[in-house]
């Protein structure tokens, strides 16, 4: 029975390290790209709004579901790079709209749609 019970501890111990090692690689990689977005110069070209999407997680039993909004723009050399969004700004693009993008690295400021 000790022996059983020396194994369940040094399974919680492994799990729980585990774990803590998740949530800590997520933390220093979500702070490393948002340090190498601050370093980058802010740009504002001219795009073509090429798509849009949306990617819901979560949403069960006990949690509410969550949406995360992206939007690809496409350069005028022709390259094309998506950004996530907020809601709003989702809802306020459509594909084939064109205008001004604002960015950082891979951090999104501002879309200003080009008046007709």
């Amino acid at each position: 029975m000790s022996m059983l019970l020396a194994w369940s501890a040094i399974l919680v111990i492994v799990v729980f390290v585990l774990i803590l090692g998740v949530f800590l690689f997520l933390i220093f990689r979500s702070s490393g790209q948002s340090s190498k977005n601050r370093k980058q110069p802010v740009y504002s070209d001219p795009v073509l709004v090429k798509d849009k999407r949306t990617h819901v997680w979560g949403g069960g039993n006990t949690s509410s579901a969550n949406t995360s909004y992206y939007i690809t723009f496409e350069f005028e050399n022709g390259e094309r790079q998506e950004f996530m969004v907020s809601g709003k700004v989702y809802g306020e693009v459509a594909p084939g709209d064109t205008g001004t993008l604002t960015w950082q690295g891979t951090r999104f400021h501002d879309f200003q749609r080009a008046r007709l």
